[in-house]
């Protein structure tokens, strides 16, 4: 059974839509599972009752857990196998021209794959980690997989997509049941997750990154920033610039003068 939607076979037909889109490239993929499997798929039996997860509560990352060195339930397990599989990589080359795609073999052991958010929980302005774990390769896609089913637009949970330097949010990506977002990942490509409203359901996605074995993988793109790949750590944009010298966000201030003498150099 291929519990892709048969519509996504062949993500070339997409490609221009997804180089074109702003603020930076990514596409939308509305009803992406295949609808008899995401109808049976139970996320009620896997939830934060394990001790092997990560629980975040912080003022950038609040009311979130993550299955980090966890074992997946079954179905969640075929879907993380598809989107790491080389089909679906050689389709994420159709859809983006970037060329080496791999994904990591760290998995969930390693970036969580499955995540949650409750009540009130939010996920600041960021840009991802840089590489894969073990290569150090660019780290150059990902995707998102909205699961909750059911959910209301009112709850909030959005995807938000910002400006290059993460302080300005120029796009909102509505949390809807069993769709996709791709997009781009480079040092520029800041996004976060809006604040949930009071509701008795959890925000649970499935989330895989992508990885590219060339050291200039952006240089087929037309962006609105640098097209450079350089290493550097998650970088988080704290909403007001004088938050930075709390010493509560020391760690959040290190980062961001890393990733801004990064960019100077670049």
């Amino acid at each position: 059974m291929n519990i892709i939607n048969n519509k996504y076979n062949d993500l070339s037909n997409y490609s221009e839509d997804f180089i074109r889109a702003k603020p930076y490239p990514h596409i939308i993929l509305d009803n992406f599972l295949d609808e008899g499997f995401f109808s049976n798929l139970d996320l009620e039996n896997f939830n934060k009752v394990s001790s092997k997860g990560l629980t975040f509560d912080t003022d950038l990352e609040k009311n979130k857990w993550t299955s980090k060195n966890d074992k997946l339930s079954n179905n969640l397990k075929l879907i993380v196998d598809k989107l790491n599989s080389y089909d679906f990589i050689n389709n994420l080359y159709q859809l983006s021209k970037i060329e080496k795609l791999f994904s990591t073999t760290e998995g969930n052991t390693e970036l969580a794959n499955y995540h949650e958010m409750y009540n009130s929980g939010f996920l600041g302005t960021h840009v991802d980690h840089s590489s894969e774990p073990k290569t150090g390769s660019p780290h150059v896609l990902n995707i998102i997989l909205y699961l909750t089913k059911n959910w209301v637009k009112e709850w909030g949970g959005e995807t938000i997509l910002a400006n290059h330097n993460g302080t300005v949010i120029k796009k909102k990506i509505e949390y809807k049941s069993n769709r996709a977002l791709i997009f781009l990942h480079s040092p520029f490509t800041f996004h976060g997750v809006t604040k949930i409203k009071d509701n008795l359901k959890k925000r649970s996605t499935i989330y895989v990154d992508y990885y590219s074995k060339s050291l200039n993988p952006y240089n087929h793109l037309n962006l609105d920033f640098k097209n450079v790949w350089f290493k550097h750590p998650t970088t988080f944009i704290l909403p007001n610039f004088k938050d930075y010298f709390l010493k509560k966000n020391s760690k959040y201030l290190k980062k961001m003068i890393k990733h801004k003498i990064k960019t100077f150099l670049a």
